[in-house]
């Protein structure tokens, strides 16, 4: 018998199965949690000067960080992590990820990599935390509003 008629023919072959199909990444409570953000997008900007640096606006339910992030290398550009929601605060993650196929040499020095991230979110927050995670350690960098 080969695998395919045996994992057709039996409920464990479904049980092996049921993790593939799914949606990456898809809830689960993890650190990964996205509940109450009903959006998100980064874009990569490209080189910035200032890293560990953002600026938040808020309009409603939807958040907008601008910011410079250091990468490993000359490979990164600018990646969004973990976005959560609790109790009205919005944390906003933002790390580096590599562009280039695994066979191609990266320089090895640190790159400052500009981003813009949305997040939209089910009610309006009162606060927003931006962490980045660059090679030095995570760091929140930025808080919105900010302390007088």
């Amino acid at each position: 018998m080969d695998r395919r008629t045996l994992l057709r023919a039996t409920p464990l072959g479904l049980v092996a199965l049921s993790g593939c199909v799914g949606a990456p990444g898809g809830g689960g409570g993890g650190p990964d949690r996205t509940d109450g953000v009903t959006d998100r997008t980064l874009r990569d900007t490209g080189r910035c000067e200032t890293p560990e640096t953002a600026a938040v606006s808020v309009s409603r339910t939807r958040v907008r960080v601008k910011g410079c992030v250091t990468g490993p290398n000359g490979c990164a550009v600018a990646a969004l992590g973990p976005t959560t929601v609790e109790a009205d605060r919005v944390t906003v993650v933002v790390t580096t990820r590599r562009d280039a196929p695994p066979d191609t040499a990266c320089t090895e020095a640190l790159i400052y990599r500009g981003y813009i991230a949305r997040v939209t979110v089910a009610q309006e927050p009162t606060a927003v935390r931006v962490v980045h995670d660059p090679p030095g350690g995570r760091q929140t960098v930025t808080e919105w509003p900010e302390a007088s």
